[in-house]
């Protein structure tokens, strides 16, 4: 009886999740791209980690980059046509495959050397720092993330670049069209 009350839950939440983003996906504009704007972090956060776990250790121990392309492992080169038929709408499958691609190819530097004052690197990007002009800004400061960097931790400009890499391709996942 537990198990089948469990799965009962499991699936009116994982239904509640697909829910939301179908509904959202009608209420937010549409971009020329298709996009439904819906933030990539939060959406496989809402429908994919309850089996998946967290999306970049998802992509880093299951998926494989080859030649600018994913193959994982149990789907080979048609992860885009498993991704449409596992609760991902048909305009969201290529966001989170680019999602996915970059994220099996980037070291878990943040993970490892930041989350633990900032969290995962979609939390910290949600709470601290906006995205105007395509310049990443400290939500409370206003200054520019890059500068800050500069002078945080000791970073070297190489630690710089790659975390400034990072935090912008996680803003245009979080803060989309």
């Amino acid at each position: 009886m537990y198990w089948s009350n469990r799965a009962s839950v499991k699936s009116r939440v994982r239904f509640s999740g697909v829910m939301t983003v179908v509904l959202l996906s009608l209420l937010l504009p549409v971009s020329k791209s298709d996009a439904s704007g819906i933030d990539l972090h939060w959406q496989w956060d809402n429908q994919c980690a309850e089996c998946h776990g967290h999306s970049s250790d998802f992509a880093r121990k299951f998926l494989k980059a080859t030649d600018g392309q994913l193959q994982g492992i149990h789907h080979g080169h048609d992860l885009r046509g498993f991704m449409r038929n596992h609760y991902i709408s048909s305009n969201e499958v290529d966001a989170i495959y680019k999602m996915l691609l970059a994220q099996a190819g980037t070291k878990p530097r943040f993970n490892q050397e930041c989350s633990a004052c900032h969290d995962r690197a979609s939390a910290f990007v949600r709470q601290s720092v906006v995205l105007q002009d395509g310049v990443l800004l400290g939500r409370e400061s206003a200054q520019p993330i890059e500068k800050y960097l500069q002078r945080h931790r000791r970073l070297q400009p190489d630690d710089v670049e790659f975390f400034m890499r990072l935090l912008n391709r996680v803003a245009h996942e979080v803060y989309r069209p």
